[in-house]
């Protein structure tokens, strides 16, 4: 396969970058949302099914 045979695609212009990056990264902000919540799920399950039931501690 020479270098000939690999597609080439043109650079992107500033235009389109600008557009990207106005964008923002909401893909990334959902990523840590749910991370998020998820931890906090797991820390309320915690409280409730083990600290919670073994009760006070003398």
């Amino acid at each position: 396969m020479d270098d000939n045979d690999i597609p080439h695609t043109a650079s992107p212009s500033d235009d389109e970058v600008s557009r990207v990056v106005a964008a923002g990264p909401h893909g990334a902000v959902a990523v840590a949302g749910v991370a998020t919540l998820i931890v906090v799920a797991i820390w309320f399950a915690f409280y409730f099914l083990v600290f919670l039931p073994r009760g006070v501690v003398h």
